[in-house]
């Protein structure tokens, strides 16, 4: 009886959330409601107000009375994620801004294997994208890009040279057991959302600025094998093919001859947090150290490690496709492989069913 009266009034909370009713919300806390009830569609009292603009003194009640700030919603697709994910869905920056200083973790990947940022970027919500970087970047500010032919460069790096915002951030991973990987995302302007380039750090090779030159520069180069789908147009069907690309990128600080700002980029591309302090760029902010983060990889290339989902390129490879057998991504990845009906990444066999492996 007590159990259902206490259900009740946990139900009856939620239910006040919608009406933006604080001292209710806090007069049923006070009679012992807990704040991590969940409705049929997944939903806590926090996810529910992280939803709408207009709830925003709710979820500030919500995170004060102890409200769960990574209560996730699992199951939803692309309605999956924290309470951070919802908020930079909906582009709610004041909500966002909100969490973070609460301690909600911005690497969380929601079911479509995305964290919050990707989701801003995704939507196309810039300021919350510039807020999630902030907290948890190792350098952001601008830098001079050049993306001439090098002779041409040589001589007129001027007429081949652009202004860009660079970012530095880690990444989510399924694996909290492994080092977070790094990212680097270019951006023509600070107004835009969506980065013109992400380069994934623990991928590439950096050369770092020879001493001897008057402009110094970075070079960060990523060569990658990926896999695409494409579909044939004479026998009606598609395959998976391998695609090679190179990204290459040579920047420079954004003021010529300033080897403080450089060497504060190619510290955060190791992974180092730096502390800088300049009237054009953004100083890194202390959440990264707040997160409990082990070391992080460096931008030169990792050593050997356990074989890899390669489809997600994040997570172990720990699923089978049946019935050709191919140890090739994790459980998620395959089985949208498989309810797409893409056939088995490795083979291009037809998917029956996805089993879970388990190493003794």
């Amino acid at each position: 009886m007590g159990q259902q009266q206490s259900q009740c009034k946990e139900e009856l909370l939620f239910q006040q959330v919608g009406y933006n009713d604080i001292e209710a919300i806090k007069s049923l806390r006070c009679e012992g409601a807990g704040l991590e009830w969940v409705d049929k569609l997944g939903r806590t009292p926090l996810i529910s107000a992280c939803m709408k603009e207009d709830l925003y003194d709710v979820a500030k009640t919500l995170l004060q009375l102890g409200s769960n700030v990574n209560a996730y919603r699992s199951g939803g697709g692309s309605n999956s994620g924290t309470p951070l994910h919802h908020a930079a869905k909906r582009g709610l920056i004041n909500t966002v801004k909100l969490l973070l200083s609460h301690g909600a973790n911005p690497l969380i990947l929601d079911d479509d294997i995305q964290t919050a940022l990707e989701v801003a970027r995704a939507e196309g919500h810039c300021s919350v994208v510039r807020a999630i970087e902030n907290h948890i970047c190792l350098f952001s500010g601008w830098m001079r890009e050049f993306y001439g032919p090098s002779l041409v460069e040589y001589f007129a790096p001027d007429y081949f040279s652009r202004r860009v915002w660079v970012v530095a951030v880690p990444t989510g991973s399924r694996n909290p057991a492994k080092p977070f990987k790094l990212e680097l995302a270019v951006y023509d302007s600070q107004e835009d959302a969506k980065p013109r380039i992400v380069v994934p750090l623990w991928k590439a090779n950096m050369d770092e600025p020879k001493l001897s030159q008057s402009d110094e520069t970075v070079m960060i180069v990523e060569n990658c094998r990926r896999q695409r789908l494409e579909s044939s147009v004479v026998s009606q069907t598609r395959r998976w093919v391998q695609v090679d690309r190179q990204i290459c990128l040579k920047l420079a600080a954004e003021t010529k001859g300033d080897k403080k700002q450089l060497n504060w980029f190619c510290e955060a591309c190791k992974g180092t947090p730096q502390v800088y302090t300049s009237t054009t760029s953004a100083s890194p902010q202390s959440a990264m150290s707040e997160m409990s983060m082990p070391n992080h990889p460096s931008a030169k290339c990792e050593g050997k490690e356990d074989r890899q989902c390669v489809i997600c390129v994040d997570a172990s490879a720990e699923a089978a496709c049946v019935p050709c057998g191919h140890v090739a991504g994790c459980v998620s990845c395959l089985k949208k492989i498989k309810n797409k009906k893409m056939g088995c990444p490795v083979c291009r066999a037809n998917i029956d069913q996805v089993i879970k492996l388990y190493h003794v």
